[in-house]
């Protein structure tokens, strides 16, 4: 098998409508018409054999990825010169310049006409023909989502005498182009708002009426300082209120007994006078 190599001149075409077998000529013409030349001076030579190709392509690719389509003359014998033509959808796949090879030795281009890509190889001045399997490549840009039948339609092989053969439709293969992923937007994050903090009113000492001495006078006079709830568990009305009783009911029970005693007193007072005066007579 004949080594490939990258393209190491390329020429530009108009695309522009143009037979395949003029294309080719002209081909041979420009750079192989020396070496066409002295050989044609020399013994007729067989025609030259290729019998069939093969194309090899990944089977499925996305949107924007460049794949390589490999092309294959196997079994061949005296050829100076190739055209491959291979039929591709020109709204999915897009040829990527200065990406053909072949076999070493010679010059190599490519060309896409609408749905036709065309390799192109031609041996350089005197250079012997080649015999064997003949590789060649190219590379495409997948530039919009599709099925695309890759089908090499015809090969056109010219032997160093100039005669040729052709293959129509020797090859095919199938590549699934897949849309390009779209991007997730990554959510940004909502800030938190930290809550301010709300001030507490303090609670303003309540006045407490009456005094810790019973004057009036003490801290809770007045103006004292037990708040309304206070914590002190010391009641309105002063020291006296503090025991929790009520001493109205005592006072008023003891004015009475006082009362009852004293009329006691005065009673025994009365009954004594009257004996007194019987015994002084």
């Amino acid at each position: 098998m004949q080594h490939r190599t990258r393209l190491r001149s390329r020429t530009t075409t108009p695309r522009t409508a143009t037979p395949r077998t003029a294309t080719l000529r002209t081909a041979v013409i420009a750079v192989g018409g020396l070496g066409l030349a002295v050989l044609a001076a020399s013994p007729a030579s067989a025609a030259p054999v290729a019998t069939t190709a093969t194309i090899t392509a990944p089977a499925s690719v996305t949107v924007g990825d460049t794949l390589e389509v490999d092309l294959t003359l196997p079994a061949t014998t005296d050829v100076f010169a190739y055209q491959i033509d291979l039929a591709a959808d020109a709204d999915s796949l897009e040829v990527v310049d200065g990406s053909v090879t072949g076999p070493d030795g010679g010059f190599d281009s490519v060309e896409q006409d609408g749905d036709t890509i065309s390799l192109l190889h031609t041996r350089l001045g005197t250079s012997p023909a080649i015999s064997g399997d003949l590789a060649a490549s190219v590379e495409l840009t997948a530039t919009s989502p599709a099925t695309v039948d890759l089908a090499v339609t015809r090969v056109t092989v010219v032997a160093s005498d100039g005669s040729t053969i052709t293959l129509t439709d020797p090859a095919s293969t199938t590549v699934t182009i897949a849309a390009a992923p779209t991007p997730t937007p990554t959510p940004t994050p909502t800030p938190t708002a930290t809550p301010t903090g709300v001030p507490t009113a303090t609670p303003s000492a309540t006045p407490i009426a009456g005094g810790t001495d019973g004057t009036g006078t003490g801290t809770d006079a007045g103006t004292g300082t037990d708040p309304v709830g206070s914590t002190s568990g010391r009641p309105v009305g002063g020291s006296l209120a503090f025991t929790g009783a009520d001493l109205a009911p005592w006072i008023a029970a003891s004015a009475a007994l006082l009362l009852a005693g004293a009329g006691l007193v005065l009673a025994r007072r009365r009954a004594r006078r009257p004996a007194s005066t019987e015994d002084a007579r």
